[in-house]
């Protein structure tokens, strides 16, 4: 599989980049959802060198057109790469969408996989439900705070946990 990733890197260096860039750490990444990919940053210290890396969402390649998603992918993470090896900024800048746009390269990923809320939390003052994908602290509603305590904590908005809807949740609350 790793071949087939240094051949979507290779072509586009060629053809955009005029084979300026070298092939950086190429992997799968099963932990990416909303992103379809991700570049990190090498190291450029004295002695901790650290190559830089490009990452692929690994559930890009079940999808019907995964070779195109990985190309579109690879080129997008690609330019953060050059910038980053041109020492320029090398977030989501006007240089970044000008070569994007030049390149022809999505911005965002058009496959992407969300978690499922699996939390439902209630406020006890205005009844209000909020869901969440991850188990919350102690929170309150803005809302009622804002209204009711001037802003600022109370703990008689505080958020309950009105019901799970992870089958791994250890909580019984249905």
């Amino acid at each position: 599989m790793k071949w087939i990733f240094l051949a979507v890197f290779t072509e586009i260096n060629l053809k955009s980049f005029d084979g300026f860039l070298d092939p950086p750490v190429l992997r799968l990444n099963s932990r990416l959802r909303s992103s379809a990919g991700r570049f990190i940053p090498g190291s450029r210290r004295f002695f901790r060198e650290a190559p830089p890396t490009i990452e692929i969402a690994s559930y890009l390649l079940e999808e019907p057109q995964a070779k195109d998603l990985v190309a579109d992918t690879v080129a997008h993470e690609m330019i953060h790469y050059w910038l980053w090896v041109r020492r320029r900024p090398y977030g989501h800048s006007a240089e970044f969408y000008e070569k994007m746009r030049e390149m022809g390269v999505s911005r965002y990923n058009p496959v992407p996989r969300n978690r499922p809320y699996r939390y439902i939390y209630r406020c006890g003052g205005c009844e209000k439900e909020f869901p969440a994908k991850r188990r919350l602290g102690v929170l309150a509603c803005a809302e009622c705070c804002k209204v009711h305590a001037r802003g600022k904590f109370d703990p008689r908005f505080k958020l309950e946990l009105l019901r799970s809807l992870d089958p791994k949740s250890r909580s019984h609350l249905d």
